[in-house]
């Protein structure tokens, strides 16, 4: 009975040690598996994390890309990671709704991610109405890092949470491992009978571990991304088997040489700055460095890092074909710049070298035609003469498109009667349209203000050149210039210049290219005509410089009737006048006859010889004697006999050109008190950015090719400006 009673007793207490045993050995299993599970909710935060962060900086790389660029393509890129970003923010939101530190660090990140998009849309705008220039400045501005770091800061917090929640959670479930361990032992010591129950239960247990430990491994070895632990110790800890397929050795080996041996010889202090700040406690959040491929190529890397303990959890990013075509981007940007540049350099040189001997037809068919003529040696020079400014027209046009197209036109505001430079216009063109039979007819609004504000160069261009085609295309019949006034206030005025013609007329396919550059109606109309087809496109651009718009209406065999609309300024708008009785007068032509002696001593820089007779022979009209040089340092030896009150200089000379020669004048006469005038007589344009410069060294501009009467208003006006000086003096 005892021992049944013993046996009894020792089975039951067997039993119900085994069942305690059983009992805590389930609780603990099942406490295990819950942390297993939240285990995996880290992760999954942890790579929501990730997303957000890798969403973010797409978005950003892509509208960098767009600024750099200008392609739709990486617009839409940006415009989908922006979508994704706030898709993956809510989900994350759901995830971490039981944690209130990540609740309140995500309604942060919301309200930076909708700052920002503000920002990306803001930068578009900038970009569209400023261009790279300005969308590169605000790139740049303090503001825009701050923000960057402190969205990327946030999401760091909220990761931190969840790492420190994983820390509690793995070391939880390592104690409830333990303590199963003990009590299926005790049991299986107290209890041999059960053992095979107890090691069932641990089984089990360790069935379920691994299982856990399988999805960890499994995320691991699929990630997209490299993975990887390394060591404070310089040595790769565990990695992803994407470093093998991107730098082309096997795993064994990049574990078991140091980390140092494979990065680029010129990053290797970098890196190593970089883990000893993280040995220190600091994330990596941006860092980048080139790794050396099995082959000998090297790839580039892009980290992000958190240190725990002795060890560095790392994600990397090969960018290596982002950052070549980045490169690829500026390159391009450069070359673009580069040939631009030539572009503008070459228009320049040929400004210089066609108009040099233009100046000498021009000029010597100018001399010409004011000597002794029979009528038919008169008609030959005059037309010698015509062609020459046609041609001159022409080389004009093409140095107009060419600086809208360069970006280098500007306006030039200024006082002027619009009304009186129409009828200049007309006057101007008056010979023209009667040569052909052709009524010109002027009509102004009465309301027309007298004192206008605007650049009136750009007008007086566009209205010339509408009349001007107008002339051209009509047989017969007239041709109306009419000036028309809407939406007059105190300070402004809505101004319409319409120029209608009865000639040829057009169609409505032809219309639609009229405006483009090099075009015209259609080929039988440049054969018949000629011309560059350059001067509509021209006038679009300088009305639309100007803020206005310019049009056509015509219809075959009916004639046309161009018009554009400009705001001009008023500047005093209590002086309004009418312009009611003005009349148009042409002006035929006009002969200088030879004047009598002048005064002024004129020192004349100039090269090309064809030239050099024309000025003189010019200047013997006029009255003057001037001194001839060949070349900038003649003049400056010159200038030193301090015999001269004016110097008309050359821009391109052997020796020395004008440029350096007016330095060296310029440097002579540093305190003296005295400053010669200075003519620059170049054929070659001078861009208004530039004419500030030249304006240190130079008094005015001559630009050739030069006419008679140019040359005297030149003269005239420093003639008495040097006689107002000796007064003073």
């Amino acid at each position: 009975m005892r021992t049944i009673l013993k046996i009894i007793v020792g089975v039951g207490l067997s039993c119900a040690l085994i069942v305690a045993s059983v009992f805590i050995s389930n609780q603990s299993t099942s406490k295990f598996a819950s942390d297993m599970a939240w285990t995996l909710h880290s992760a999954a935060v942890r790579d929501s994390v990730e997303e957000l962060t890798t969403l973010f900086e797409s978005a950003q790389n892509n509208m960098r890309g767009f600024h750099m660029s200008e392609q739709d393509y990486y617009l839409k890129l940006h415009a989908d990671a922006r979508d994704q970003l706030f898709a993956k923010l809510n989900f994350l939101k759901e995830l971490t709704k039981d944690n209130e530190i990540q609740k309140a660090s995500l309604e942060k990140l919301s309200l930076l991610l909708e700052e920002k998009a503000v920002t990306w849309k803001k930068s578009l705008e900038t970009r569209q109405k400023g261009g790279w220039e300005a969308i590169r400045k605000q790139i740049l501005l303090p503001d825009s890092k701050n923000q960057n770091e402190l969205l990327l800061s946030t999401l760091g917090t909220i990761k931190n949470e969840e790492d420190r929640l994983f820390t509690e959670r793995v070391h939880a479930a390592e104690i409830q491992a333990q303590n199963t361990k003990v009590v299926v032992a005790a049991g299986g010591l107290l209890a041999c009978l059960l053992i095979l129950i107890a090691s069932f239960v641990v089984y089990n247990d360790h069935r379920k571990r691994e299982l856990a430990e399988a999805q960890i491994d499994r995320f691991f070895n699929l990630s997209l991304d490299l993975l990887c632990v390394s060591g404070m110790d310089g040595y790769f800890k565990r990695l992803s088997p994407s470093y093998s397929e991107v730098l082309g050795y096997p795993l064994e080996e990049l574990y078991s040489r140091m980390i140092v041996d494979f990065i680029h010889p010129d990053d290797i202090a970098r890196t190593n700055a970089e883990i000893a700040s993280q040995m220190d406690g600091n994330k990596v959040l941006s860092f980048e460095n080139r790794f050396r491929c099995a082959d000998g190529t090297y790839r580039s890397f892009s980290w992000k890092s958190v240190p725990a303990g002795q060890f560095m959890y790392a994600v990397a990013r090969d960018v290596t074909n982002q950052k070549e075509f980045e490169n690829d981007l500026v390159e391009a940007r450069e070359t673009a710049l580069k040939a631009d540049l030539a572009k503008t350099s070459f228009l320049a040189n040929m400004s210089h070298e066609i108009r040099t001997p233009l100046n000498g037809v021009v000029g010597m068919s100018d001399l010409l035609s004011r000597t002794n003529l029979d009528p038919e040696q008169y008609s030959f020079v005059t037309g010698i003469r015509d062609s020459a400014k046609n041609l001159l027209r022409i080389v004009n046009e093409i140095l107009d498109f060419s600086k809208i197209e360069t970006g280098n036109m500007r306006l030039e505001r200024s006082h002027f009667d619009l009304a009186q430079m129409i009828e200049g216009q007309i006057s101007l063109l008056g010979v023209s349209a009667h040569s052909k039979g052709l009524k010109l007819e002027l009509s102004l609004d009465p309301k027309l203000p007298r004192d206008l504000y605007g650049d009136s160069g750009k007008l007086s261009q566009v209205i010339l050149n509408l009349v001007t085609n107008a002339i051209k295309f009509t047989e017969r019949g007239r041709i109306v210039v009419d000036a028309s006034v809407s939406d007059l206030t105190k300070t402004s005025a809505k101004i319409k210049i319409r120029v209608f013609d009865s000639g040829i007329g057009m169609n409505e396919d032809q219309m639609k290219k009229l405006f483009e550059p090099f075009s015209q109606a259609d080929d039988s109309t440049a054969r018949k005509y000629g011309g560059t087809g350059l001067g509509l496109s021209i006038c679009k651009k300088m009305i639309e410089l100007m803020g206005g718009e310019i049009g056509v209406e015509s219809k075959p065999g009916r004639g046309s009737a161009f018009w554009f609309r400009v705001n001009l300024d008023i500047v005093n708008s209590a002086q309004m006048e009418t312009s009611n009785n003005r009349t148009s007068q042409l002006s035929i032509g006009s002969s200088i006859q030879a004047s009598s002696p002048k005064s002024l001593r004129v020192l004349i820089a100039e090269d090309n010889h064809i030239n050099q007779e024309i000025v003189m022979k010019m200047m013997a009209v006029l009255g003057y004697s001037p001194t001839l040089v060949e070349n900038g340092a003649e003049a400056v030896k010159q200038f030193s006999t301090g015999a001269f009150d004016l110097i008309l200089m050359d821009q391109h000379m052997p020796v020395m050109d004008g440029v350096q020669a007016s330095k060296e004048i310029r440097n002579a006469e540093k305190g003296s008190g005295r400053r010669i005038p200075i003519i620059a007589f170049t054929a070659t344009v001078i861009q208004e950015e530039e004419k500030e410069y030249y304006r240190t060294l130079m008094d005015d501009f001559l630009l050739k090719p030069v006419t008679l009467e140019s040359l005297q208003s030149m003269l005239h006006s420093w003639d008495a400006e040097v006689s107002k000086q000796s007064k003073n003096s």
